[in-house]
């Protein structure tokens, strides 16, 4: 399988799952773990180049959040939850 933007987009979803989660449970440094895990997996994302301009914005501004997760207020923890959902849904219909 071929790991290309759209494979890292969707494992990402799984990971800000894990970070909110552990943050959630007070479990600070597996949530630092999952904040690092998601920040390389943005970095990787943003090392493919096939992202227009904007939508390189839009990764950075994702990045802003899992930077900040400790203090987003609900609705931009809503956000940073859903934002990579429909990238999993798109991975998994494309290789199931």
């Amino acid at each position: 399988m071929e790991k290309n933007s759209l494979f890292y987009m969707a494992n990402l979803y799984p990971e800000i799952g894990r970070l909110l989660s552990f943050y959630d449970k007070n479990l600070t440094e597996a949530a630092d773990n999952a904040q690092n895990r998601a920040l390389g997996i943005i970095d990787k994302i943003l090392s493919f180049h096939d992202i227009p301009p904007a939508g390189r914005e839009e990764w950075h501004v994702l990045k802003n959040f899992i930077i900040g997760y400790k203090v987003l207020d609900p609705y931009e923890r809503k956000i940073l939850e859903k934002y990579a959902e429909p990238f999993a849904l798109k991975f998994m219909a494309q290789y199931s």
